[in-house]
């Protein structure tokens, strides 16, 4: 409910402004009641220009260096899965992701639902049972015979909450210990981090496609915990796809290359799939979506390309 008040108070109020709208949405994390304290008192001068230097934090770094994005470059290299195309899931714009073709049907688990069960209902329809969580909501928008919700969410290893739980537990609880060839999507807002620091990798490998939205990407104090975790994800899966998430009001660019703060990825398992790594894709795809409709996609052009070291980070301010 907390969530749901600050996004609509975020957007009612300070989209017309980016870095207002940045810089409010980051505090918000770290220091809800000052960040409603101080968006009270902007209310009544909400057209200024910058926000006033008492928000600056030392703890809100959204920079690092050209090691740690040329190391994210090589770690998100896409594959094509041969012999198989992408296809939309879920509804159009947000709330839908680009996944493999491939669906023979089976389990499904769904993290992150808040009051869109667009990708359920459409994994419901390919023939999946849905196992569906989220703490943050008392219910789901609608039923399916398909969908059984609960209201747990995923461990962080931080957030200390009854109600998080590891996946190897949820599995366990749903007797899906032996089951192969599950589907995994997660929107958590950052606590994929924890999750992939705590989960072990022959759980993920239960999992034949998963499909993340990436958060903190450009935050620099979250390098080490992302690096580590798209490693492991590395061990037993393949990026296949990757979209950048254009409610982003600013991004980088290093290297030739833009990188936002929030990505939508998706994976498959490597044992499964014939995997070709020489796949000069251009991002956008034509199945893609923006995120926000009436914002321009971020470009993230010949991605596969070789990234170019030339020490220089630029940071881009976009209209959205």
């Amino acid at each position: 409910m907390l969530k749901q008040a600050i996004k609509k108070l975020e957007e009612k109020f300070f989209l017309s402004n980016p870095m207002l709208y940045e810089t409010l949405h980051e505090v918000f994390k770290t220091r809800p009641v000052t960040a409603a304290l101080v968006s009270l008192y902007m209310l009544p001068v909400r057209k200024l220009l910058m926000p006033p230097e008492y928000l600056t934090s030392s703890s809100l770094t959204l920079t690092a260096s050209t090691e740690y994005y040329k190391e994210l470059h090589g770690l998100l290299h896409i594959a094509k899965a041969e012999g198989y195309e992408l296809v939309r899931t879920g509804q159009d714009n947000d709330g839908g992701y680009v996944m493999l073709d491939d669906f023979p049907g089976g389990i499904a688990y769904s993290f992150g639902i808040n009051n869109d069960v667009s990708w359920d209902k459409d994994m419901a329809a390919r023939g999946y049972d849905i196992f569906m969580y989220d703490h943050t909501i008392d219910g789901l928008p609608e039923q399916n015979a398909r969908f059984h919700w609960s209201k747990f969410g995923i461990a962080d290893g931080v957030t200390h909450d009854d109600r998080l739980k590891d996946l190897e537990e949820l599995i366990s609880r749903n007797g899906h210990e032996n089951q192969r060839d599950m589907i995994l999507k997660m929107d958590v807002e950052g606590a994929e981090w924890g999750f992939f620091e705590r989960v072990k990798s022959e759980t993920l490998s239960q999992f034949s496609q998963m499909t993340f939205e990436f958060h903190e990407v450009l935050n620099a104090d979250y390098t080490q915990r992302i690096l580590s975790g798209l490693r492991k994800i590395n061990e037993t899966h393949q990026l296949i796809h990757l979209h950048a998430n254009n409610y982003c009001s600013n991004y980088f660019t290093a290297g030739g290359k833009n990188f936002c703060s929030s990505l939508e990825t998706s994976y498959v398992l490597r044992d499964k799939y014939k995997l070709r790594q020489d796949y000069d894709v251009s991002l956008p795809l034509k199945v893609d979506m923006p995120n926000r409709k009436t914002a321009p996609e971020i470009e993230f052009g010949l991605w596969n390309r070789e990234f170019q070291d030339d020490g220089k980070i630029t940071s881009v301010v976009r209209e959205v």
